[in-house]
């Protein structure tokens, strides 16, 4: 049967009975230019058939039964039948390919079972763009930003990514069109353009993409800080100071550095100082300008003081330094240091505090200090403490303070026999150290040590002998006597004395006591006949 008797066929079949039949399974089928699309059917491949035709308008796409298929000559590699389920791949596809499509079954009943369907040819997404007014760069809350997302395609949607966060508009700072393709950015903030954006435009069978889109935001400069290094507010003269001024801002900002509100020379980031001195003390602040935005902020402020560091503290005595004596000199020592600033002074004296009185006097300045009519305890290791912040020094003086001779005595036995040995010893309180003469009644002694001996006395050596004493520096002396009786041998062993002989006779008294009392006691106890 040739394609016309076929047709014929077909005709008369259907003039014998039609109907029209849920066979399609959309009424309306969507496809993209230049690709293929699919007219799905209802049938699962257990229906049989005489014959199955799919025509577009009145014109026959494809007819076929159980064992042929014939495309139309238009349609020849355009198409794909699956003869089983009806299903039939159109593509690639034209603009003129949009409209009705009609699939026909002749069952072995001779029955015909109709479906139509329209196919909407769309045009792909393509040229996603964004463009922006202004069109690079914005100021932070100073500008508005529009941008305009453009496509190319049929039925589009647009939707727009922070990122990979959607923007959500909120009709105040953030406004959408009814189309949804531009974006309003009111008071832009510097997140706003930043994440990038991105504008997705599709239909109901594509969507794509457009490229990543970044404006320029300035803001700032803000959070303008000032770190120092070294950080102590109080510096030594001569150190090396380094000023850090750093701030948050796009695009970066310049800076201009002030001293005291005074502005400098300084411009860069960081502030040198090699060597600070005096004048480099005060207060330094950093300003920061952004060219873009237009904007000045300024720093916290940066204080320090400079103080020259305390050189060789010295301690030293006023005038000449004749000998003191006590109770005849006075002395006055003056502390001082070769250089820097001197905040405090503290005296000592043997390592701790030194104590003032009417004779110990330091001065208002506490830089002085005057001992009026030494003493004895005057003397030792007198130090001063010349702090400030950064530094001290010490310096120190030993006095010395000569006295004596004072405090004589001699000391020996009063009385010898001529077989014992003598020693007198002569002793003196005195600085420096006395020297010493021995007199036996006004007679001058060899001795010139503070020990006079006698190896084997005599009668001769008996009598009253006197110990001199003399300080060379103080050019004092002072005398203390001693009497000496030489006697016969055995003149001094004289038996008990009167007090030994009444010790003894006590003592045997309380023994005896003792004694009589435990023999009472036994008595008692064992009736043991008395002895007396």
């Amino acid at each position: 049967m040739d394609f016309f008797n076929f047709r014929l066929f077909l005709l008369l079949a259907s003039a014998l009975g039609c109907c029209s039949a849920d066979i399609l399974k959309a009424d309306k089928v969507k496809g993209v230019l230049g690709k293929n699309v699919k007219f799905n059917t209802t049938l699962d491949g257990s229906q049989l058939y005489i014959t199955l035709s799919w025509n577009f308008g009145t014109e026959n796409i494809v007819t076929a039964t159980k064992d042929t298929e014939k495309i139309a000559d238009a349609y020849k590699s355009r198409v794909n039948l699956n003869k089983t389920t009806g299903m039939l791949e159109l593509g690639p596809l034209t603009a003129e390919d949009s409209g009705m499509y009609t699939l026909n079954i002749v069952t072995p009943e001779v029955k015909t079972l109709t479906g139509d369907t329209t196919l909407e040819v769309l045009e792909p997404v393509s040229e996603v763009k964004i463009a922006s007014d202004p069109p690079t760069e914005a100021v932070e809350t100073n500008s508005s930003v529009v941008l305009t997302c453009t496509a190319k395609g049929s039925f589009l949607k647009y939707t727009w990514l922070n990122g990979t966060t959607p923007v959500v508009a909120d009709g105040k700072r953030l406004v959408l069109n009814d189309a949804g393709n531009i974006l309003s950015v009111k008071d832009v903030q510097r997140w706003d353009l930043q994440g990038p954006i991105y504008c997705n435009a599709g239909n109901d069978l594509e969507e794509e993409k457009s490229a990543a889109f970044k404006m320029a935001v300035s803001y700032g400069p803000e959070n303008v800080v000032v770190v120092q290094t070294p950080a102590s507010p109080i510096l030594a003269k001569g150190v090396k100071v380094t000023l850090a001024c750093s701030s948050m801002s796009s695009p970066n900002a310049t800076y201009q550095w002030m001293l005291n509100g005074a502005p400098m020379t300084d411009t860069t980031a960081s502030l040198a100082l090699e060597k600070v001195d005096e004048k480099s003390s005060g207060n330094y602040t950093c300003v920061a300008f952004n060219a873009k935005t237009k904007r000045y902020t300024a720093s916290n402020t940066a204080s320090f003081t400079v103080i020259e560091p305390i050189k060789e503290a010295t301690l030293t005595r006023v005038g000449a330094a004749t000998p003191l004596i006590a109770k005849n000199s006075s002395i006055e020592l003056t502390c001082k240091a070769a250089a820097g600033t001197v905040a405090s002074t503290k005296w000592t004296k043997n390592g701790v505090d030194l104590v003032v009185s009417e004779r110990v006097v330091l001065s208002k300045l506490m830089d002085k200090l005057t001992i009026s009519m030494v003493m004895r305890e005057d003397a030792g290791v007198y130090r001063c403490l010349l702090k400030n912040a950064v530094n001290s020094q010490e310096g120190n003086f030993t006095i010395v303070v000569n006295y004596g001779p004072e405090k004589m005595k001699v000391d020996g036995l009063a009385a010898v026999e001529v077989t014992d040995s003598v020693e007198l010893k002569c002793t003196a309180e005195s600085y420096p150290a006395a020297s010493y003469a021995w007199k036996l009644n006004d007679t001058a002694l060899p001795t010139t040590t503070s020990t006079h001996s006698i190896p084997t006395p005599r009668f001769r050596d008996s009598g009253t002998y006197t110990c001199t004493a003399r300080n060379s520096l103080t050019n004092l002396t002072a005398s203390a006597t001693h009497m000496l009786s030489v006697k016969e041998d055995g003149a001094l062993d004289e038996g008990l004395s009167g007090g030994a002989i009444a010790g003894i006779i006590i003592g045997v008294l309380i023994a005896l006591a003792i004694v009589i009392g435990v023999v009472m006691h036994m008595r008692k106890k064992k009736d043991i006949p008395s002895p007396y």
